[in-house]
Formats: structure tokens, C-alpha cells, sequence
């Protein structure tokens, strides 16, 4: 495989993690009409049931092929599928030039995909599936005997640290009455710190608070000061911290370190 034009693995990365987007659009949108996740075996119009063929499910293209619209019943087409396929495409670029074409690639192409999905559910219906933060924890877990970094014993550190520093916030809301961190943002610690290790949790941490902040502050621009008193999911802004961790950590630290 060092032979190959390097080239050739960034098509193959970018291939993966279109059909990967695909995938994880038909779970978030069977997720949250809650249907059978497997069934019907074929994807289907939300709308009119229709069986879609081949070219009515290419990631990206058919989108705009079909204008956004589905062949059968004109129905429009969320934009969160086409917004599913490019966030995993990126993500999936993103690695494979920081890893390589490796089993390091591999193993968080996968894990960022369970994030990517888990947050797109969590802006919708404002939960976490435990078959992603769960499912995620374990396979985060079992993967850290595989890499060098953040290794196994960081992992699980990490996923015992970032689960119980988010338990003890969720505590304080529940004691003070107030919606703040749920369950399911616990449960998602356990999985990014599992994936970081115990040395990333800061990074991403501050990551989090960052973004979540600006975010926050772009929406009251558009929507006025009213926008702090509404819940937002917190979801998201962990996993992209996570993820933004994974690609960049090692150089926010240095950066750091400079300062």
C-alpha cells in the first residue's frame, strides 16, 4: 500500500465517509421517527414510503440531482442529510491526513461518526441514544488496547474522569431545579474521554466552553438576549471539542505552552 499514489487514499477516505454519512442519516432519521433502525433493509421516503433506487441515494449528488425534493412525491428533502454526508466526509479527510490510511483512521473515522450522528439527534430531539454514547464507550474502550495514543490506561482514566465531572454538574442542576447537563451528555463524556484519553479532557473541555460560547453569542446577534434562556443541546459542542481535540490537541498545547 506505500506504493499507491497518495492520492489514492484520500479518494478511498472520501468514499468511506460519504457512504458512512449515508448510513448515518438513515439511523438519525429512523431514530427520531422511531422506527426499526433495519427495517425496511432498503431506504424509503419519509413521506410517501417509496422504495428509492440506486441513483435516488448517492451521497451528496443526489441531492442535487434530485433538487432537494423526492422523485416520487415531490416531498422536500431535509437539508441534514446533505449536512450529515459533508460533516463525515470532512471527517474522514481530516484524519486520513493526520493518520494516514491506518488502523488509527479506521478506528476514529468510526467513533467520530457515532459522534456526528448522536449530535445531529440531540439538536433534534434534545437526547442521546445510548446505543451511540454506550455503544461508543465500549468501542472506545476496547480500541484503546489498539493505539498508541491516548492508550488504554488514559482511556480509561479519561472515561472515568469526564463521566464523573459531568455526573457531579448534572447533580448541581438537578439540586438547584434547573435544565442544564443531562444524562446523555454523562454518558457522551464517558465515550470523548475514553477517546481523548485523561490528558485531552482539558483541551476539549475548553473547546467545548469555546465554541458553545460563540455559538451563543452568533444566536443572540440574530435572536436577542432571549436566546440564554432557552435550553440548547450541549451534544454537539462536546463532540466537535472532541473531535477538533483529536486533529489539533497535540498542537493547542504547544501553542499553549508558548504562550
Amino acid at each position: 500500500m506505500d506504493q499507491l499514489p497518495p492520492y489514492f487514499f484520500y479518494i478511498a477516505a472520501a468514499v468511506i465517509g460519504l457512504e458512512l454519512g449515508g448510513l448515518s442519516s438513515i439511523f438519525i432519521q429512523r431514530w427520531i421517527d422511531n422506527v426499526p433502525i433495519c427495517r425496511p433493509g432498503r431506504s424509503i421516503c419519509p413521506a410517501c414510503q417509496s422504495k428509492l433506487e440506486w441513483r435516488d441515494t448517492l451521497p451528496i449528488m443526489s441531492y442535487f440531482l434530485l433538487r432537494g425534493r423526492c422523485r416520487h412525491c415531490q416531498a422536500r428533502i431535509g437539508a441534514q442529510y446533505l449536512l450529515v454526508e459533508i460533516s463525515c466526509l470532512a471527517w474522514s479527510l481530516a484524519l486520513v491526513n493526520l493518520h494516514g490510511f491506518s488502523l488509527a483512521w479506521g478506528i476514529h473515522l468510526v467513533l467520530g461518526t457515532m459522534l456526528i450522528a448522536g449530535s445531529f439527534i440531540d439538536f433534534e430531539t434534545f437526547l442521546l441514544p445510548d446505543r451511540i454514547t454506550l455503544g461508543g464507550t465500549s468501542l472506545a474502550l476496547a480500541t484503546a488496547f489498539l493505539l498508541k495514543t491516548p492508550g488504554w490506561q488514559s482511556a480509561m482514566i479519561g472515561c472515568l474522569v469526564g463521566a464523573l465531572a459531568f455526573w457531579v454538574i448534572e447533580r448541581l442542576y438537578v439540586w438547584r431545579g434547573k435544565f442544564g447537563v443531562g444524562l446523555g451528555d454523562v454518558k457522551l463524556m464517558a465515550m470523548i474521554g475514553a477517546m481523548v484519553g485523561v490528558e485531552g479532557l482539558p483541551v476539549t473541555i475548553v473547546l467545548t466552553g469555546v465554541l458553545s460560547y460563540l455559538a451563543l453569542g452568533i444566536m443572540a446577534l440574530r435572536m436577542g438576549r432571549d436566546v440564554f434562556a432557552k435550553p440548547i443541546p450541549y451534544g454537539p459542542f462536546l463532540s466537535l471539542g472532541c473531535m477538533l481535540s483529536i486533529l489539533y490537541g497535540k498542537q493547542i498545547l504547544v501553542w499553549w505552552g508558548r504562550m
